[in-house]
């Protein structure tokens, strides 16, 4: 009998951690004021809503019953971004530090900071501390719906 707690124990910790990484992607991916991510809580399911003609279904009608189990997921903006790739920057020894905060200082920062990156080697402790913070954001939203 234990081995089935612990077995559904640990089912339930991969389907928490496949619905975090689904939620941190959807917050790095910014947001479009035509759509948004919505989470059904009851079912844990994550739903899209938007006009028809870009989402191929209906958009949620807020006025039901049903859509009481529904919250919208937050994204990320664009000045909020910004601020982590600085954070990072400058986290960075001195020489990486100038190149990422020069190319947060000139035209389209957010493809020239990316090619930063790049040059500088420095790609994959790029991407964990842009996810460990949208992770951190992810779980405290999480906590404050109630959810964690």
């Amino acid at each position: 009998m234990i081995n089935y707690e612990l077995e559904a124990q640990k089912n339930l910790k991969e389907n928490n951690m496949k619905l975090l990484d689904e939620l941190i992607d959807i917050y790095l991916e910014g947001s479009d004021p035509e759509m948004e991510y919505v989470l059904n809580c009851r079912n844990e399911e994550i739903l899209l809503d938007g006009p028809e003609s870009l989402t191929g279904e209906p958009e949620i009608d807020w006025d039901t019953d049903e859509a009481d189990d529904l919250i919208v997921i937050p994204t990320s903006s664009s000045s909020e971004m910004y601020q982590v790739m600085m954070e990072f920057a400058q986290k960075q020894s001195d020489d990486a530090v100038n190149r990422l905060q020069a190319s947060l200082n000139g035209r389209k920062p957010f493809p020239q900071f990316k090619d930063a990156v790049s040059e500088l080697g420095v790609d994959k402790e790029w991407y964990e501390f842009e996810r460990d913070y949208a992770r951190e954001k992810m779980v405290e939203w999480l906590s404050e719906k109630g959810r964690l």
